[in-house]
This record gives C-alpha cells, sequence and structure tokens, in this order.
C-alpha cells in the first residue's frame, strides 16, 4: 500500500516542482512596497582645458602626418636582459665580443612602401634613462645631443614570416660607442626618423602590442675577432613613444565641452547637487550625467570616461598644462558610449557618497577613452544651448 502510494505520489512531485521552473510566479513593480522618486539637478558650470597628451601606452609607433598631426620621431629603447634568458646585455659584452647587431619594427600593414627611407640615430655620452615614455611630450622633450646617422632602412619583407619591416644594420664600431665602456654611458636608446616627408601616416607595432611584433634588437656575438659569428640573443623594446605636434587649436576646441585624446582636450562640469541627501533607507538607482552631441552623428559611437575631481577646479578660463593638475579617484570611474547623439554617464557610485556627506562634490571630469581612435574629437552642447544644455537625472527608491 505504502510503495503504490509512493509510486504515484513521486511522479506528481517532480510534475509539480517541474511546473513551478517553468512557469515562474511575476511579481510586478506596481506590488512592491516601494516607490520611485526623480530629480533633475542643473549643471552650474562647464569648462575645458588642454592638457599635453602623452602617447607612450599606445599599441602603434607612428610616421608621417595624419589629420593635422605631425608625427616626427619615435624613441625606442631596449630591455638589458635578453629575452629567452636573465643575462644582461653586459654579461655577454664582457665575455664575448660583439660582432653587430639589428633593430627591427614590424609594420600593421602589408603594403610595401621601398623607396621610403629611415634613419636611426642614438644618444652619445647619456645613461639609460634617457627618456620616460609616460611623461615624454612634444613640448618637453628635447633632442639632447643627438649622433649622426648610424644605420638606414627602407621598408622591407621579412623572409621568416613575410611580414612588412623595417631592418637597420648596426656595425661593431657603432654598437662599442651606443654601449659605452661603464655603466655610467651606458643606454640602448635610440632615435627612428623618416629621412624625408611622408603622404599620409605609415604606423609600426610598439612594446604595447600583444601580437609578438615589439620593437626587437638582435646582437650578434663570436668569440674572438678572427671567429665567425656563432652566437646571438634578442632584446626587446620596454619603452617607445611617438614624438607628435599636435595641429592649431580651433574655436570649436573652446566653444562647447570638447573633447579629444590626441589633442589633449578635457572638461570639468559642475552639477549643483544643493545640498541632496539620500532619504533613510533609500536605493539610488541611477544618478546620470546626460550629454548631447553637438553634430549628431547616430552612426558614431564615442567612447567616454568621467570620474569625480579631488580638488576645485578652475571653472573660469580655458587653461593650458603640460600635466593634467586633476587628480581623480579611479574607482569610481564610470565609462558610457554616446548612442543616437547623446552619452549618459551614470555616476551613481559618486553621488551617493555625496549625499551621505563622505566626498565633498568638485565636479566631474570628462574625457575621450583610449579607445576611441584617438585622432578623433567630438563636442557636446555646454550651458549656451537653449534645449540641449547638459543635466544630471537622478532616480531612487523609497519604501
Amino acid at each position: 500500500m505504502d510503495r503504490f502510494f509512493f509510486r504515484i505520489l513521486y511522479p506528481l512531485l517532480f510534475i509539480f516542482i517541474f511546473s513551478c521552473e517553468e512557469n515562474p510566479i511575476i511579481v510586478e513593480n506596481k506590488n512592491l512596497p516601494l516607490s520611485l522618486d526623480t530629480l533633475s539637478f542643473n549643471v552650474t558650470k562647464t569648462i575645458n582645458y588642454k592638457v599635453e597628451p602623452v602617447f607612450g601606452n599606445l599599441d602603434t609607433l607612428f610616421f608621417g602626418e595624419y589629420e593635422g598631426f605631425k608625427f616626427h620621431y619615435s624613441l625606442i629603447s631596449f630591455d638589458t636582459l635578453s629575452e629567452d634568458s636573465d643575462h644582461s646585455y653586459s654579461l655577454y659584452k664582457d665575455s664575448l665580443i660583439v660582432d653587430s647587431a639589428e633593430i627591427s619594427l614590424k609594420s600593421f600593414s602589408d603594403t610595401l612602401i621601398s623607396n621610403q627611407k629611415f634613419n636611426l640615430r642614438y644618444f652619445p655620452n647619456f645613461s639609460d634613462s634617457v627618456f620616460n615614455e609616460s611623461e615624454v611630450n612634444f613640448k618637453n622633450f628635447t633632442n639632447y645631443s643627438l649622433s649622426s646617422v648610424i644605420s638606414s632602412s627602407s621598408m622591407m619583407v621579412d623572409s621568416s614570416d613575410t611580414t612588412v619591416m623595417l631592418k637597420f644594420v648596426i656595425d661593431a664600431e657603432n654598437i662599442g660607442k651606443i654601449t659605452g665602456l661603464s655603466i655610467d654611458n651606458f643606454n640602448l636608446s635610440f632615435i627612428v626618423e623618416t629621412s624625408d616627408e611622408i603622404e599620409g601616416s605609415l604606423k609600426f607595432h610598439s612594446s604595447e602590442t600583444i601580437s609578438g611584433y615589439y620593437p626587437r634588437m638582435k646582437v650578434f656575438y663570436k668569440n674572438s675577432e678572427n671567429d665567425t659569428i656563432n652566437f646571438q640573443k634578442s632584446f626587446r623594446s620596454y619603452d617607445d613613444i611617438t614624438i607628435i605636434e599636435q595641429p592649431a587649436m580651433e574655436q570649436s576646441d573652446t566653444a562647447n565641452i570638447a573633447l579629444g585624446y590626441a589633442k589633449g582636450l578635457k572638461s570639468l562640469v559642475y552639477v549643483d547637487f544643493d545640498d541632496f541627501r539620500l532619504p533613510d533607507r533609500g536605493i539610488l538607482k541611477k544618478a546620470e550625467l546626460i550629454l548631447n552631441n553637438v553634430d549628431i552623428d547616430s552612426n558614431l559611437t564615442f567612447t567616454i570616461d568621467s570620474y569625480p575631481i579631488e580638488s576645485t577646479g578652475d571653472y573660469n578660463v580655458f587653461n593650458e598644462f603640460n600635466d593634467d593638475p586633476y587628480g581623480v579617484d579611479f574607482t569610481l570611474m564610470t565609462t558610457s558610449n554616446t548612442i543616437n547623439g547623446e552619452v549618459k554617464i551614470n555616476h551613481r557610485n559618486t553621488l551617493r557618497e555625496i549625499s551621505k556627506g563622505s566626498r565633498i562634490n568638485h565636479g566631474f571630469k570628462v574625457e575621450s577613452s583610449p579607445v576611441n581612435n584617438i585622432f578623433k574629437s567630438t563636442s557636446f552642447h555646454n550651458l549656451n544651448s537653449e534645449n540641449l544644455f547638459p543635466v544630471m537625472r537622478v532616480i531612487y527608491a523609497i519604501p
């Protein structure tokens, strides 16, 4: 009897559970004991400013000219440890004779432009810290005392993998001059430049590339002066950057909320929260800073990064700086994309801190994300717009 009852009950129980999985109970928002409230806060101040951009974190070395940007030359420093061991260049140099070296750069394109000539120079009598890729730019870098041209190259096809490359051959005499006799004048830093102007632009992989095609220096050794080459080691680049001259500023760069990575254009936006405090047990859903493009192009997506600034901003005049003076809290960074000419930047976490009194409201920094085409700029309406001025919309829920 009990066994028969169990055989009947078990399938019914299974069907019941399965039915509950397939048909969950739907609870509509109107039945929840919460209400939503929406507030609009005025943006009362905006200002653009310009910072000299640094291009050392890019995966590309540029040559030529593009949309008004001039690429003067690229700086490259090589690691002193070989790629496949922890042995230093100096160790090999002290125990073997350096015969020659090759420096190679790999092109992004498979197009061979064989009539374009490139030159290689180095920095005589300077230590290894010739430049810092995180700090150097067109205005603050001087060429120091450059050497004469020690090698030239045209674009060629690498026989090992059919990629297009530059290859500079450095003879033993120049290698000896570059590395010097002591650590005081040892450096593996070079300048690569074009011998004449390029129509358009050419791009090569930098040390930040994920392809494995970073600049590389091969050094060839031998045991004695009369010996043939019997040993080689490769050293990869660890610092490299293109020195870029920007085009002249335009009226549109200061008239609106203008953003551009390569131009170094950023903006500050101040929202007046009027001592806003989130109600007890209130849940902040959104705090969206809404900006509208000046030139609306529904097919163009632009990515914006924004953060609260940590100090008082100068909202009175357009300024130019060598270094960005406005520190930010990167943990409160938010990233948004333009959609149909509008971007909504959700600063919910920042407003939550401001509403609790744990953060002072100095405003927000708005800038172009490096994931965009770095040479493209965009503009958003500022407070002078009649209908499309910036605003912050806040939505919160309360019991």
